[in-house]
Parts: structure tokens; sequence; C-alpha cells
């Protein structure tokens, strides 16, 4: 195919319904073609497109940011669309590969590169397998999945270990002195408790709906921890997207708020005075700054470490009670909501002063480290009564 019929199929699907309507894929589709025109596929990457299709600054950090990765998906999928659909007669295929931001071209009725099946064993061997070697690959593959198995249950058990005791306790007779002397005002009220989870904007809204509809893998976790408390404890507890929350849920009912302030719209009008930047005063010993940190692996780009924050305070007007969880990332939202579920961790808090029980208002910072993606063992840097 001819670099002139590539240009005409961009062209295509650049003005079909599916990009037409969508500025900003519109804009990716368009930047990594013409990198592909220049042959400079080997130059296109999140920065890149970040910077110059979405309007990004020089501060841009793929890391930190899922902009690009998520448009992506998004690209993907209408490219599917659009050859299901209105290119279903086309004589060339366009397709952004997972795993890459570089298009590629096919030939209609060619399979495309990622969905070729590897060569089958008799090619691969010249002859079919003994019936004993057949057995020992079936017996092979049944270990690994039994390795993968294990493995992920372990994982789970892992990730439940800190609400589990907690909640067997609330069923048999109550909560101990470290988790009552948090959740006792929200687990003896007499009004419901509000979940409110962090609705990140993921993308562009020029095509409806707005694809914002998701959350966080921490505050997902925060979820089952928290719902494991209230269970027991047959107390009410409405679980709601902060765009879904309104005035008239924070005048009537008591709050608990995951994800910061760029993703929580009630975290940042609710907890303004909030921060995550600690002060000297905070953390007089240099050992507290390097516990209370967000860290990324210089090689993989993977979060080793992260920050969070565990704030409770009534709310000034209504009187109900308002608890903040919240991380850097997504990460530290989940160690915030492990560590205000744990009771050996909620036991090592130290109040200043002569307090000797929970105050009514709060905030303790929170320092996490992060193995494949996994909160492990938070720890309580610095705790602060207002």
């Amino acid at each position: 195919m001819s670099a002139e019929e590539q240009r005409q199929e961009v062209e295509r699907v650049l003005h079909s319904p599916q990009f037409r309507r969508a500025p900003r894929l519109q804009r990716f589709l368009q930047l990594i073609c013409d990198y592909h025109f220049q042959n400079r596929s080997a130059d296109i990457n999140e920065f890149a497109i970040a910077t110059e299709a979405f309007g990004k600054g020089p501060d841009f950090a793929p890391s930190e940011d899922s902009l690009v990765r998520v448009q992506a998906r998004e690209v993907r999928r209408r490219l599917r669309e659009y050859y299901q659909n209105e290119g279903k007669s086309s004589g060339l295929i366009l397709d952004l590969p997972v795993g890459s931001y570089a298009p590629a071209f096919t030939a209609a009725g060619a399979e495309p590169a990622a969905q070729r099946r590897p060569p089958s064993i008799t090619a691969a061997w010249g002859r079919p397998p003994s019936i004993r070697t057949a057995w020992a690959m079936m017996a092979g593959t049944a270990l690994t999945c039994a390795v993968l198995l294990f493995a992920a249950d372990h994982e789970r058990r892992l990730l439940v270990r800190s609400t589990a005791s907690a909640a067997e306790r609330a069923a048999t007779g109550g909560l101990s002195p470290p988790l009552a002397g948090l959740w006792k005002r929200f687990l003896d009220s007499d009004v419901a408790t509000v979940l409110v989870v962090s609705n990140p904007d993921v993308g562009a809204c020029a095509a409806e709906p707005c694809p914002d509809q998701y959350t966080g893998m921490g505050e997902a976790v925060a979820i089952h921890l928290i719902t494991s408390l209230f269970r027991p404890a047959r107390q009410p507890l409405i679980v709601k997207q902060s765009r879904m929350v309104n005035a008239d849920d924070v005048k009537r009912y008591n709050l608990i708020l995951l994800g910061g302030k760029s993703v929580n719209v009630w975290t940042r009008r609710l907890g303004a005075d909030l921060s995550l930047n600690a002060t000297p005063q905070d953390l007089p010993d240099p050992s507290q700054a390097q516990q209370y940190a967000t860290v990324f692996d210089s090689k993989t780009g993977q979060i080793t470490k992260d920050r969070a924050i565990v704030a409770l305070r009534k709310h000034p007007l209504t009187g109900r009670w308002v608890l903040f969880l919240y991380g850097k990332h997504s990460q530290g939202t989940h160690a915030a909501a492990e560590a205000s579920t744990d009771e050996h961790f909620l036991s090592q808090l130290k109040w200043p002063g002569s307090a000797a029980a929970f105050p009514d208002s709060f905030h303790v910072l929170v320092g996490v480290t992060v193995n494949d993606g996994i909160p492990e063992g938070p720890v309580p840097v610095a705790v602060r009564i207002p």
C-alpha cells in the first residue's frame, strides 16, 4: 500500500462520526499519523502526545497522569467501531496496537500482527509431539495456573487482613478500643454516613457522555475496608460518586471523603485547609521526611512510596462528622483507608499535649511503601490537633 493510500484512509477516519465529534481524540490520531508519515514513529511517546495534542505543559509527568493512556484506549475503541460500521468496506485498516502509540496500517482481510496466532507445535518442532511430551506440557500448564491462583489468593489475603479482625470483632460484640476511638462517631450516630468516592477527569467531554464514571483502585479497596466495619454494626452506609453528592447530603449525613482535592470536589470544598505538604514543624526529624514522601523508581517509573492524610472534624455548620482519607496518588488513598481501619496503626497514635483519647478534630500524616502497586504497612509520621 502506498503512503498516499494511507493518508486518504487517515482523512476518512478523522472525518468519521466517531472522531468528528471528539476534537481531542481527532488531534491525538492526527498527531501520531503525522509522526508516522514523517518516519518518526520511534519519537512518539506519552509526553509528546500530551504536550502537542492535549496542550499539557513541560511539567507533565506520564507516571502521575494517565491522560494519554486513557485517551489511547478510547481511540482504539472508536477505530473498532468505525471499521464495524462506516469503514467496513475500506480496503485499508488503521489501527493503534496495544502497547504502542505508533499507528499501523493493514490491508483489509489481512490478520493484524497483534492477533496472529503463534506457529503450531507441528510447524515449530517439525513433527507432532509424543504422548509423553503432551502430558508434560499439560502438567506444566496446570502447575503454572495453580501457582498463579495461589499468588492471587495470597495477595487478596494481604489486602484485606487489616479489616478482617475488625469485622469479626464487630460481629461478636464491638470494636477494639483503637477502632472504637475513631469509628464510634459514625457507627453510633443517629444519621447515616455517605461514603464519597472520587471522580477523576479522565479526558475530553466533547462527546457525550463524559467518560469520568470511574474511581481509582485505592478508593475501590477503601470501599471494601469501610463497608466491612459498617456491615456488622448494621449502620447505614451510602456510597456515592462525588459528582452525585449535593448540599442536602452534606447537611443531613456524616461524610467519609475518599480521594484528594483534584479528584473529589467535596474534599476540596470541606478540607480547603488540609494539605499533604509537611512543614518542618510537622517533621523535625530528617528520617520522618524520608518516610513521608512520594517516590517513583527512576528505571521503571513505578511508584515506590506515597504519602497520605487521615483527618477528622465536625462540619462547623451542621455538626455532622467528616472524615478525610486521601493520598497523593491512589495508592496513598488506599493506605489512608487501611490505616483508619487498622487497630495496630490507630493504637500507635500519640496525641500532643494531655489528650489520651481520640480528639474530635485531628489529622495524621501517613507514609507508606508501595510494592508492585500495592501499599504495605502504612505508618503514622506526624499527628496534629488544630
